[in-house]
């Protein structure tokens, strides 16, 4: 009987340190603006795709830099008709999503490009001196323009 009194503490002890290990080493990267609970998860799912958006523009960069023969990204070669040359880019930023959620959890605007900018912090080191380094100044200014 005393043998299972112990046993049953050590399950217990055991399941407490666990349970406290896994919250005291947090909670996973949101990198998605659905799973986001808060304005700063929001933001920090921003930066998720912010990185991924800068991502698919260096890579263009490179290609471009590379001497690979430029197309007319305006103009489906098969249709002929217009497409949007950064329908991908876009589709990564979810914008829709984020603006839903934003409001879904009382982030203001202001509020998400103050945060924004302090977490976006960084990403244009990623790219300093790479043919990329000019896009992602573009693409993140109007983050950064929250910080002055």
């Amino acid at each position: 009987m005393r043998w299972r009194a112990m046993r049953w503490k050590a399950t217990l002890l055991v399941g407490i340190l666990v349970a406290g290990g896994t919250s005291a080493c947090g909670s996973e990267r949101v990198t998605d603006p659905e799973r986001a609970t808060t304005c700063d998860e929001l933001v920090d799912a921003g930066r998720a795709v912010a990185e991924a958006v800068l991502d698919r523009l260096v890579d263009r960069s490179v290609d471009r830099s590379a001497g690979d023969p430029p197309e007319d990204p305006t103009q489906d070669r098969s249709s002929g008709t217009a497409v949007d040359p950064y329908e991908d880019v876009r589709r990564l930023m979810r914008t829709e999503a984020f603006q839903r959620r934003a409001g879904e959890l009382g982030c203001g605007e202001a509020d998400l490009r103050r945060r924004a900018c302090t977490a976006y912090r960084g990403l244009p080191a990623r790219f300093e001196g790479g043919s990329g380094e000019e896009a992602a100044r573009q693409f993140l200014a109007p983050y950064f323009a929250a910080c002055d």
